[in-house]
């Protein structure tokens, strides 16, 4: 009797089973269901995973990923799943399968950066980093969070990347531009070192403004990120900069020649690009950062020596 018992209860528990692994139904719908990067540990996409009825039961799922040997947790991305799928067949996909995956393009980074960020996301091999650098240009890689196909050629990643500089860098900044007579590359080369010399947000205004006041009145920019562009290498690329380094002799050395360097020294934010269309009004023609990044700005050389003492000695 005991052994009927057992035997009843064993088929329930594989009958149970079953039906929790089954799919929910008979339809071949295609769902995306995407994973976002701030979902941490991927608790909230298995909850959606229930609450969305892509499966039956969530403490089977997590049972079947340990049983499998697989962490169950699910890495941000976009994943393809049929309605009518049986739920391991979920699971491989979920663990296994994104078709996209997300690329945290931070910035003020150089196109070096991006390239090493989205070659080791995607885990390209050196010819395919190579190839994307070879085909993209600085300055116009727009920062931003992006969900790229996994199964791509470089430059789709650059189209979609330019795309997206396009509709921000917009029709009205242009013909702002246009109407002060300013080329949109030269804005786009402003931006750049507006980008790596602010602190925050709320000096990029100030530093365009100062930045143009410089070139029209025929000064050297003297600007400290050129020369850390110029000296930049893999695994440091934007170092330390000492007092000698502003000889190097480059075309980008704004300490050695005048006007703006030959192209855009890093990929600038919208912020970035916003502030050297319109610049604020100012007279000042130097500035420096202070050990808590606020800017002090000043008209004259001697003010500026005054503040150097004041804030950074």
């Amino acid at each position: 009797m005991t052994g009927k018992i057992f035997t009843s209860f064993l088929l329930i528990l594989i009958m149970f089973l079953i039906y929790q692994m089954a799919p929910l139904t008979l339809s071949s719908e295609e769902i995306r269901f995407v994973v976002p990067l701030n979902e941490a540990g991927g608790v909230t996409a298995l909850e959606r995973l229930k609450n969305e009825k892509i499966i039956r039961n969530l403490p089977v799922f997590q049972i079947l990923s340990v049983v499998s040997k697989i962490p169950p947790v699910i890495e941000p991305g976009a994943y393809k799943i049929k309605r009518n799928l049986w739920l391991p067949q979920i699971v491989n996909i979920l663990m296994h399968n994104p078709y996209q995956k997300w690329a945290l393009l931070k910035p003020g980074l150089r196109k070096e950066q991006v390239a090493e960020i989205l070659a080791k996301n995607f885990k390209w091999d050196k010819s395919i980093e190579e190839e994307f650098l070879s085909l993209t240009e600085e300055g116009f890689l727009f920062p931003d969070t992006y969900l790229f196909d996994v199964e791509e050629n470089p430059q789709y990643f650059i189209n979609k990347i330019k795309n997206n500089f396009n509709e921000k860098f917009n029709a009205k900044f242009q013909a702002d531009l246009l109407a002060r007579d300013v080329r949109n590359d030269t804005a786009i080369k402003i931006a750049s070192l507006i980008e790596r010399e602010s602190g925050t947000d709320d000096d990029k205004a100030l530093i365009a403004g100062i930045i143009w006041n410089r070139l029209e009145t025929d000064m050297k920019l003297q600007i400290d990120a050129t020369s850390q562009y110029i000296l930049g290498k893999p695994g440091d690329w934007w170092p330390r900069i000492k007092p000698a380094d502003h000889k190097r002799e480059s075309p980008y050395n704004t300490y050695l020649y005048k006007g703006l360097p030959p192209g855009p020294i890093s990929n600038p934010s919208l912020a970035s690009i916003k502030a050297a269309v319109y610049p604020a009004q100012t007279e000042c023609l130097y500035y420096i950062h202070d050990k808590n990044k606020l800017i002090h700005c000043s008209k004259t050389y001697e003010e500026h020596l005054e503040y150097i003492n004041q804030y950074l000695k």
